[in-house]
This record gives structure tokens, sequence and C-alpha cells, in this order.
């Protein structure tokens, strides 16, 4: 289907043409042949890929501690870093690097997003969290990574686990 903002005039059209062919009739006694539009199927909608969507169930806010044993998911977070470096080069500067790809971030809201979208497609459960990002693979547990430093550059490795909480909070 056409959008509406192209339906209005060339419905217009046609029935403007309609209306002059009727009256172009004249009086021979010959029928006005009608006029036809063609129908044009519309494009098929660029197809999007599917939103992802964590398969585990959301965790009440019970009992929960969360102390700071050893990282798990730290090597798959960095991954996700690093992807987002190369897939999003204009939301750092590479020129400022503290060392090791910590690149200065220039829009800290994307490049957490993009972090935790790069995260999503390795099938992991992850959110923002204002500044950290929370991380699951079960609801067993999760674990919060701050993955920006507060000078704007890039936290990675396992210095970017700050908790893991028992059960999953999210």
């Amino acid at each position: 289907m056409k959008p509406n903002h192209l339906r209005g005039p060339r419905l217009a059209l046609v029935v403007a043409l309609a209306l002059a062919a009727a009256a172009c009739g004249g009086s021979d006694g010959s029928t006005p042949t009608p006029v036809t539009t063609p129908v044009t199927a519309a494009p098929a909608p660029a197809q999007t890929p599917a939103a992802f969507r964590c398969p585990l169930p959301d965790m009440p806010r019970l009992n929960i501690i969360c102390p700071r044993p050893a990282a798990i998911l730290w090597r798959q977070v960095d991954a996700a870093i690093d992807k987002t470096v190369a897939e999003h080069p204009e939301l750092f500067d590479l020129g400022s690097d503290k060392g090791g790809g910590s690149y200065l971030v220039l829009d800290r809201t994307r490049y957490h997003q993009a972090v935790v979208d790069n995260l999503h497609a390795q099938g992991i459960c992850a959110i923002v969290e204002l500044e950290e990002i929370a991380v699951k693979t079960s609801n067993d547990f999760n674990e919060q990574y701050n993955i920006w430093v507060s000078d704007g550059h890039i936290r990675h490795g396992e210095r970017a686990h700050i908790t893991t909480c028992f059960p999953a909070t999210f």
C-alpha cells in the first residue's frame, strides 16, 4: 500500500481524469473509454533485524547480595567493546588512547547501547543501568560492569567488573 501522502494526489488525478472523460463524451452516442490507472505493488518494507529480547524472566528485587567475586563474563564484555570500536569509530577519539584501546568516548549513551547490542548479538542478556551495564546468562547471578571511566575513556578487562549480584537483579 502506498503511503497516505501519495494516495491523495493520485486519487485526485484519477477522479479528475474520469470526470474529464465523462464530460468529453460528446453527443455522438459513443461510450467514453474508462480511464484506468495501473496498480503497482508497493515495495516490500526493508527487513530490520528482530530486536533482542532476553529469554530469561524478569527477577524480583528480593534478598539480593552483591559481593565482588572474580568476573565470569568479562571476556564477552570486552569482545562487545572491541566490536563497538570497530563498527562505530565515530563514537571515539581514536587519537586519545590511554593505552590498550582505552579511547576517549565521544557519546557515552550511544557507546553503552552499542556494547549492550553487541552483547545481545552474542546471546547474552544485558541492559544499561545509569553508568554501568548489567550482564547475565542465567537468573542465578548478574555482573555489573563500568565500561566508562569518569575522564571519558573506555574501561575494559577484568577491572571493568564492579560486582556480581545473587540472584540476578534484572
